[in-house]
């Protein structure tokens, strides 16, 4: 059985991400602070790529090109549990190849808005609002 996980990914399509693949990093505030005297945005995250589901952690390589990127951003405006909201925000970018970004999230315009960061430059590539 501890072989054949392995090979269960490989055909699965987990290890398919093309060799010049953009990555793109999640944003994710330190929980003690979410909500609390910090950051009221806890977490935002990609989600979808091109109408497709993700599930993502820290990073997620995505293939260069026009992509529609879904946003998972969740944020808590007090310190009680299950104060925390969820909002969907989408961008739409052309990801250069082997680039590095990250997802920026800030409470203005509004709440949960989203940003993609060039890594290397610190340019803001796209936004959700």
């Amino acid at each position: 059985m501890k072989r054949a996980l392995p090979a269960l990914l490989v055909l699965g399509g987990c290890a398919s991400a093309p060799p010049d693949a953009a990555r793109v990093a999640a944003f994710s505030a330190n929980a003690q602070f979410c909500g609390q005297s910090g950051t009221p945005i806890c977490e935002a995250r990609l989600n979808g790529i091109d109408g497709r589901p993700v599930l993502s952690g820290d990073a997620v390589s995505v293939a260069p090109g026009r992509r529609r990127l879904g946003v998972h951003c969740r944020m808590n405006l007090s310190i009680m549990i299950g104060d925390a909201q969820s909002f969907q925000r989408e961008l739409t970018v052309e990801l250069a190849p082997s680039a590095r970004y990250r997802i920026e999230a800030s409470m203005s315009p509004r709440p949960c808005s989203v940003a993609l960061i060039d890594a290397a430059t610190g340019r803001i590539v796209s936004t959700s609002d």
